[in-house]
């Protein structure tokens, strides 16, 4: 029988997912890794980072060249960790008081209704942070690519574009 409906064989093109455009051939195993590695080394540098005050358990909000890292502690030793790409970014905004500032980020894969809220940042580490991300957000939805700069820089520059004229 040649009818599909009733193979017993899977087809290997069935469960594999499709190959990405810009990757190396499917034979290149040295080419992947090598990718692989240098996407690693460069993923996980420290753009920006603050911890909450005035806590028995600051809670972290990290910003490397991949990504925002929110660390909720909850007790000793206990965290709840949430990490989202800066591409799924949509909005960061800070409510700045006279001393402390919180910040809310609006992401396309989290809830959008809701955005995840982290306080009691001192108020310099709050505007930092959120002219950092967004600085990030508006390069990456230009194709500028960041991953030539190195780090001192990029903080510098992620910052000045994403300075607003209205802060308090």
């Amino acid at each position: 029988m040649n009818d599909p409906l009733y193979q017993t064989q899977p087809q290997a093109s069935q469960f594999s997912p499709p190959q990405p455009k810009n990757t190396p051939a499917a034979g290149s195993r040295a080419a992947s890794e090598k990718e692989l590695q240098q996407a690693i080394v460069g993923s996980n540098t420290v753009l920006a980072k603050a911890d909450t005050t005035l806590t028995l358990f600051p809670d972290t909000l990290c910003v490397d060249r991949a990504k925002v890292t929110l660390s909720k502690r909850l007790f000793f030793r206990a965290a709840e960790v949430v990490s989202m790409r800066i591409e799924d970014i949509l909005n960061v905004t800070a409510t700045l008081g006279p001393f402390f500032g919180t910040i809310k980020i609006v992401s396309r894969v989290m809830n959008d209704e809701e955005p995840i809220t982290v306080g009691k940042f001192w108020r310099t580490d709050a505007i930092r942070l959120k002219r950092i991300i967004q600085g990030y957000v508006i390069a990456l939805q230009r194709n500028i690519d960041c991953s030539v700069l190195p780090t001192k820089e990029l903080a510098d520059q992620l910052y000045q574009l994403g300075e607003d004229q209205q802060t308090a």
